[in-house]
């Protein structure tokens, strides 16, 4: 399958080259991680252990043409890594508001942000104006996933994608069509699969893109006739604002609202542990929550955040769930959205 055929905006056509675009992986720097886990355990693969890895290797054979004996080899050189199965149970999305907000939003994060827009001004313009997507909304992301591009991941993606689709039912079924994707796309640029770095997850690069992400969402933002995320800021930053654009990102509204005064026990009972838009702003007013319903999409969804005292409520506009694409945490849409408005802030006192 020709993924750069098949995901190419053809409202690129006279702007970009309609050249095949190739898609480039390579070597990503040390990712330090913020939890405390126990000794690395790795397992070499037996294939035969685990039906899912059985089931893949028959559907890349028959559907995908990847022949079977180089198939194996590649799975075979994979480890299981009890440390990817820790790290997965211990995602730091799940702590309460107050402490997570302290891990992105600090005056260092910020002012690299400052400093990473300053750098890249005329790339983020341009993939505003391609793509409506607001420069600070960019930073911000990039700044939470890659700290700008400076730990992209120190785990072999292969190691990661096998652990997780064999040693991980809850989600072995996402895990799986990952390493699938992955598989296919280091087949079709001749790379070797263990030599790609990349997240405890298996995202790579400056965005941390998923294989399927990379594959569908990542754009040539530089004309060069490749999509490399790892090397190229450009890139990177495109691939971003396509990623939000393609997901519904709305420019002309905001991505949430404040909620001032107190709740009732009917509106407390509209809150949700997620981002979905179950609710119209009507029905959220109905119930006498106050927020500023102007310019408000047509749905909306009610989310409390664990302050160190309290609850703090906010109501969440299409664009704050269309940020949960990307990571599905209240939590993370939260930080995204209040690590670009500090650096918003920061660059106009500069």
């Amino acid at each position: 399958m020709n993924y750069f055929d098949r995901h190419c905006n053809p409202c690129d056509a006279g702007k970009y080259s309609t050249k095949p675009q190739k898609i480039v992986f390579s070597a990503l720097l040390f990712s330090a991680m913020v939890f405390l886990v126990r000794p690395s355990v790795s397992l070499a693969v037996d294939i035969d252990q685990y039906p899912v890895l059985v089931k893949l290797v028959e559907e890349m054979t028959d559907q995908d043409g990847y022949p079977r004996e180089q198939l194996n080899r590649v799975l075979k050189q994979a480890n299981i890594q009890q440390t990817t199965i820790d790290l997965m149970n211990r995602r730091i999305e799940a702590l309460p508001w107050y402490k997570y907000r302290k891990i992105f939003l600090n005056q260092n994060r910020i002012e690299k942000g400052v400093k990473f827009w300053n750098e890249n001004r005329l790339t983020l313009d341009r993939a505003y104006q391609k793509f409506g997507v607001p420069q600070a909304v960019i930073v911000a992301l990039i700044g939470i996933e890659t700290d700008y591009g400076t730990y992209m991941g120190n785990k072999r993606v292969l190691d990661s994608l096998v652990t997780l689709s064999a040693e991980y039912p809850r989600r072995s079924t996402f895990f799986t069509s990952e390493l699938r994707t992955f598989l296919n796309i280091t087949r079709k640029e001749n790379i070797d699969p263990a030599s790609v770095m990349g997240s405890f997850a298996g995202a790579i690069g400056i965005p941390q893109f998923m294989p399927t992400s990379y594959a569908a969402y990542s754009v040539d933002f530089n004309g060069n006739n490749q999509r490399d995320l790892v090397n190229e800021t450009d890139d990177a930053i495109g691939s971003v604002a396509n990623y939000l654009k393609s997901h519904g990102w709305n420019h002309i509204q905001p991505i949430y609202a404040s909620v001032t005064g107190p709740l009732s026990e009917s509106a407390i009972k509209l809150i949700r542990g997620n981002a979905k838009l179950v609710h119209t702003p009507k029905q959220l007013i109905a119930a006498g929550v106050k927020f500023d319903a102007d310019r408000s999409s047509d749905k909306i969804a009610l989310m409390s955040l664990q302050e160190r005292q309290g609850n703090r409520y906010i109501v969440g506009f299409r664009n704050f769930y269309t940020i949960t694409r990307y990571n599905p945490s209240v939590n993370y849409a939260m930080a995204t959205a209040e690590l670009a408005d500090s650096i918003v802030r920061a660059r106009n006192n500069d």
